[in-house]
């Protein structure tokens, strides 16, 4: 059976130490970014409930799937493989340079690119001053993180999981509803829209939340970075805003 289906269960520590990492004031920075979502607030594109539900449905289809979580299973599923005695073995850290490599490569514009990295950094160095992994994993934690300059934040979240022996579904479930509910909290501030509007979108997306995960978790690594330009495009013409709230 492979690590994406295997049947697991969580100690009670594990499951709120990753409720922790998933929190939207785990400091990593996250609240400062929309990834693009303020150029179709500013374009108009994003301006009621009905349009926020179209940028959400299709954020949710695309680059969540097959980017973000797809990226995250892929990480994780090399941490756990190269978990041994001593660490993580050298072709599991040059693997995981590798997909960071790829990754980095598919975010083609420079400020979710930098975003990314940077949210890693702040979560690599946060978590690992936590002092939650056993030896060997901080080992392999430490390896992990020094064989790159920078790295991916999803990757990064994949690697720490695997390592803090949490089941890959939770985590992919609980890092997707916090990226849902910080897009819909941005529209919530900057459309705007009402609290209530924002939980109706956050429920709605539920079904496609599950969706999701299901795909990642069975996507085959070809599938990786599939999106729609229209997302790069809005995140490129962010850097030259007039006015903006969000660094990318």
């Amino acid at each position: 059976m492979s690590i994406a289906t295997a049947p697991f269960v969580m100690a009670p520590e594990t499951e709120l130490l990753l409720q922790q990492i998933c929190d939207s004031v785990f400091p990593i920075g996250a609240y400062s970014h929309s990834y693009g979502l303020e150029t179709y607030i500013q374009l108009d594109r994003v301006r009621d409930v009905g349009t926020a539900w179209e940028y959400l449905a299709s954020t949710l289809r695309y680059p969540l799937t097959y980017t973000e979580l797809l990226g995250m299973r892929l990480s994780y599923e090399h941490a756990a493989a190269g978990l041994g005695e001593d660490g993580l073995s050298q072709g599991a850290v040059a693997e995981l340079a590798e997909l960071e490599a790829h990754l980095s490569a598919l975010k083609v514009p420079a400020e979710t690119r930098t975003a990314s990295e940077k949210l890693a950094a702040r979560f690599i160095r946060t978590t690992e001053g936590l002092g939650v992994l056993g030896e060997r994993e901080a080992a392999a934690y430490r390896a992990y993180a020094a064989a790159r300059p920078s790295h991916a934040v999803n990757a990064a979240y994949g690697v720490f999981g695997a390592l803090a022996g949490m089941d890959l579904e939770h985590l992919l479930h609980r890092y997707l509803y916090a990226q849902v509910s910080a897009l819909v909290v941005t529209c919530v501030k900057s459309v705007p829209l009402s609290q209530t509007a924002g939980q109706e979108l956050i429920i709605r997306s539920v079904p496609l939340q599950v969706a999701a995960v299901e795909h990642a978790l069975t996507a085959g690594e070809e599938l990786l970075g599939l999106s729609m330009p229209g997302f790069d495009v809005r995140c490129i013409e962010h850097e030259s805003l007039y006015s903006r709230l969000y660094m990318s």
